[in-house]
C-alpha cells in the first residue's frame, strides 16, 4: 500500500531538528568561547550546505516515487504521465543515462515535473514567494560552496539587496546568523530552515 506523501516531510523534518540541535550547541560553545569564530563559521557553513542537500533530497525522493506510485498525494490531480513499476525503472528514465540529475534550481524540478506529470503537479503548484525562497536559499548556498566572485556579486545583489546591515553580516555565513526577529529571537538561518519544511508541506498537500 502506498505511504502517504507527508511521510517524505516528516524524514525531512527530522534530519533538519538535528541540523538545529547541532547548529544551537556550536553557538552555545561559541559563546562560552571553546570555539573560535572560524571554527564557528566552517561548522555554520557545512551544516547549512547540508540542510540544504537534505532539501534537494527531498525533492528528488518525492518525485521518484510519487511516480512510481510507492508514494500517494492527497490530491487527484497529481497525476503520472507514464506508469513505471519501480524506482530503480523511474530514475533510470528520469536521469536519461547521466549519473545524477539537478533538482536546483528549482526550475529544473518544474521543467522535469511537466514532462512527467500531468499539469506538473505538484511541483508547479508553489507560488512565486515560495519560489524565490527557493533561489535565495540556493543563492547563499552557492556563495559559501563556490566563493567566486560571481556567486557572491549575486548574493550581494539578491540576498542582501538594500537590507542595511553591519559589515560582517553581509557575509554569507553572518547573514546566516544575523538575526531575522527579536521577539521572539529568530536567526536568519531558522527563518530559512522554517521555510524549508513550510515548502516541504506545500508539495505533500
Amino acid at each position: 500500500m502506498p505511504k502517504p506523501a507527508s511521510d517524505f516531510v516528516n524524514t525531512l523534518v527530522r534530519h533538519l531538528r538535528y541540523i538545529e540541535q547541532t547548529r544551537s550547541k556550536t553557538e552555545r560553545l561559541f559563546q562560552k568561547g571553546d570555539l573560535v569564530r572560524r571554527d564557528l563559521e566552517v561548522i555554520y557553513a557545512g551544516l547549512y550546505l547540508e540542510a540544504i542537500a537534505s532539501f534537494e533530497d527531498f525533492i528528488e525522493e518525492l518525485f521518484i516515487r510519487l511516480l512510481a506510485g510507492i508514494v500517494e498525494h492527497p490530491s487527484r490531480l497529481v497525476v503520472p504521465k507514464i506508469a513505471f513499476n519501480s524506482t530503480v525503472t523511474c530514475r533510470k528514465r528520469v536521469y536519461d543515462g547521466r549519473p545524477y540529475v539537478n533538482w536546483l534550481p528549482y526550475d529544473q524540478t518544474q521543467r522535469r515535473a511537466q514532462e512527467f506529470f500531468k499539469q506538473g503537479l505538484p511541483f508547479t503548484a508553489l507560488d512565486s514567494s515560495d519560489e524565490g525562497k527557493i533561489d535565495s536559499m540556493l543563492c547563499i548556498r552557492n556563495a559559501i560552496a563556490h566563493k567566486s566572485q560571481y556567486a557572491h556579486r549575486k548574493f550581494n545583489r539578491e540576498v542582501i539587496g538594500g537590507l542595511l546591515l553591519p559589515s560582517h553580516e553581509k557575509k554569507p555565513v553572518g547573514y546566516l546568523r544575523s538575526y531575522h526577529a527579536i521577539s521572539p529571537p529568530q536567526t536568519r538561518y531558522e527563518l530559512i530552515l522554517f521555510d524549508m519544511v513550510q515548502i516541504a508541506r506545500k508539495l505533500c498537500i
